[in-house]
């Protein structure tokens, strides 16, 4: 037999033992992956720290946390992602629940949102669907234009601090909000909500 011939069975084998090995471990890595996820802890500890614990509820079936507790004493459901509410107002909406704490007047539909950062430390913010995530420094202020009501507006410290919000002075479309720190867990708000209408919630 040549020695072509020889080198040319050597490579063929080699291959043939390359590739049946990947088709018989292929099946092993799906099973791996599943017994990984099956492994996975459905309560992690992070739902039970600091922010997390006032602000996320937990998945059915753990211990609840501050969150989901508060959540139940205000007599609302805790719905599962793919869970169908029976009744649509199990939860009911901020401004159901709670007086406003401020009302403004818009003008032709619009609203001047003024920040005023107290913290010393830097405060993420964003009205939801007008406007990117922002940072706004402690010690600063900002001016939100011309926001069409209804709108949402996200705030958050970048140090994990709770927040208090205050307003401070409404006029015909301008609300001017404090943005203090504090250790009460019940003053700790991150939404604010200005309705079509110009009542303002915080939740």
């Amino acid at each position: 037999m040549s020695q072509k011939n020889q080198t040319s069975k050597k490579k063929t084998g080699l291959l043939a033992s390359i590739f049946g090995s990947l088709l018989i471990g292929l099946p092993a890595i799906p099973l791996a992956a599943s017994a990984a996820l099956s492994v996975l802890n459905p309560c992690p500890h992070i739902f039970y720290e600091e922010p997390h614990n006032n602000r996320v509820l937990v998945p059915e079936g753990c211990p609840p946390n501050a969150a989901t507790l508060r959540l139940k004493e205000q007599g609302g459901v805790v719905v599962q992602p793919g869970d169908i509410p029976v009744n649509r107002q199990t939860i009911p909406a901020p401004e159901t629940r709670q007086d406003p704490i401020a009302t403004i007047t818009p003008t032709a539909g619009t609203v001047d949102v003024k920040l005023k950062n107290n913290t010393n430390a830097g405060i993420s913010y964003q009205a939801i669907g007008h406007t990117q995530p922002r940072f706004l420094a402690g010690g600063q202020e900002f001016i939100l234009r011309d926001l069409p009501t209804p709108v949402s507006i996200t705030l958050v410290r970048q140090d994990g601090g709770l927040i208090k919000v205050m307003p401070m002075s409404t006029s015909e479309g301008i609300l001017a909000v404090s943005l203090d720190e504090t250790t009460n867990f019940d003053n700790n708000q991150g939404v604010l909500r200005i309705q079509k209408d110009g009542q303002v919630f915080l939740n």
